[in-house]
């Protein structure tokens, strides 16, 4: 089976203008001959890949599958276009980085700081989200790198994971806070305190939920739900509230002085960190380099 791009891009144009004149209007070709362009798809691939109605036209699961596909291959023709006129211009990249809210806030500008530091030139974005976001927007080519979590689910097929390092979960405190001596505090301890975590919706809510769940205790009834993670711990270093964080992505203020990391009694899994991109994807200079100088600083920080 071999695809027209040509194809691709109609099918794309049926999606988002949701009938066929619009989308035949969009292309500046006959409603006709986007139709034929349609079914001559439909015949490649062997699959019926839109319905039309009197609401107009809707894309099948199938349909779906290839609007996607064509997605990707339009967000790589715009990052040719973008990196050709960044390269006119003098520049390096662009290089676009997604991460979730902890390494956003900790090791991300930690790479991004050396990067620059190397290269006066150079054109990166960071993108801060939810795991399922940053994989959608790396799956469609929009991101070039994400960092995040990993393990906790089957790592889609054709992405591509370089470890970083193993980040371990443990109450976090202000360094003068009246648990800051302790040696280790259990759950049951802490829930009539005020916790300050991560909104609704990542990967490491849902596992501190777990955490509680699992040993029986109720989730905390005084919460403070704080993003991004700059304000989360800019709470935690001005109140008597409590956290649990990775350590790895605290080490900074640990060793500031502003925090301290406590140990739970309880079993805490550890969190696996990797950077994940395309397994077929070719990184441009600029993203090679944030991949050396990531993995230079993990096994730095481990040291």
């Amino acid at each position: 089976m071999e695809l027209d791009p040509r194809l691709l891009r109609y099918i794309l144009a049926v999606d988002r203008a949701g009938s066929f004149q619009k989308a035949a209007d969009a292309l500046n070709i006959s409603q006709p001959a986007l139709s034929v362009s349609i079914g001559r798809l439909e015949d490649v691939t062997r699959m019926h890949l839109v319905d039309r109605g009197r609401h107009g036209a809707i894309l099948t699961d199938a349909g779906k599958i290839v609007a996607r596909h064509a997605e990707s291959i339009e967000s790589v023709l715009k990052l040719a276009v973008q990196e050709l006129e960044i390269r006119r211009q003098g520049a390096e990249g662009p290089l676009h980085i997604g991460g979730t809210p902890l390494a956003t806030g900790s090791f991300v500008p930690l790479v991004v700081a050396q990067l620059l530091n190397e290269n006066t030139n150079p054109a990166i974005e960071v993108t801060e989200g939810t795991d399922e976001q940053l994989l959608e927007r790396l799956m469609t080519h929009q991101l070039d790198l994400m960092i995040s979590n990993v393990g906790h689910r089957p790592s889609p097929k054709g992405i591509e994971e370089i470890p970083l390092f193993t980040a371990r979960s443990v109450i976090f405190v202000r360094a003068d806070h009246p648990l800051g001596e302790r040696e280790q505090v259990s759950l049951k301890e802490l829930e009539h305190l005020t916790w300050i975590i991560p909104p609704r919706g990542g990967a490491f809510r849902r596992q501190i939920e777990a955490l509680f769940m699992t040993n029986g205790i109720a989730f905390p009834v005084n919460v403070v739900e704080a993003s991004p993670f700059s304000v989360l711990k800019a709470i935690i270093e001005r109140s008597d509230g409590v956290s649990i964080l990775s350590d790895e992505f605290l080490r900074d203020e640990i060793r500031r002085g502003l925090l301290k990391a406590i140990p739970l009694k309880e079993h805490v899994a550890s969190r696996q960190f990797a950077l994940q991109k395309l397994a077929d994807r070719k990184l441009n200079s600029l993203g090679q380099r944030f991949v050396e100088i990531a993995v230079e600083l993990a096994a730095k920080e481990l040291s």
